[in-house]
């Protein structure tokens, strides 16, 4: 992968190891906040930057690096 790949945040989750749980407690937002942005891409998409920021942080990776709607750009060889 490089910089420029976008993934959904539970596909960024899987490949660093992170439980909800665990990406919650390294974030600071609610486990059940993540599995709602995971669930509907949608609810990410409208969640504050400094809040998507946090995840983005706690992953490693950029903001413009998750996959946030519909008019992001979603590889094809990555299955959800």
């Amino acid at each position: 992968m490089n910089e420029e790949t976008v993934l959904t945040l539970r596909q960024w989750r899987g490949l660093r190891e992170y439980s909800q749980k665990e990406l919650s407690e390294k974030t600071g937002i609610t486990e059940r906040t993540i599995i709602n942005y995971e669930k509907d891409v949608t609810n990410l998409h409208n969640a504050k930057y400094s809040t998507v920021e946090k995840l983005a942080v706690a992953l490693d990776i950029k903001v413009s690096n998750i996959f946030l709607g519909l008019d992001s750009e979603k590889p094809n060889y990555i299955n959800s």
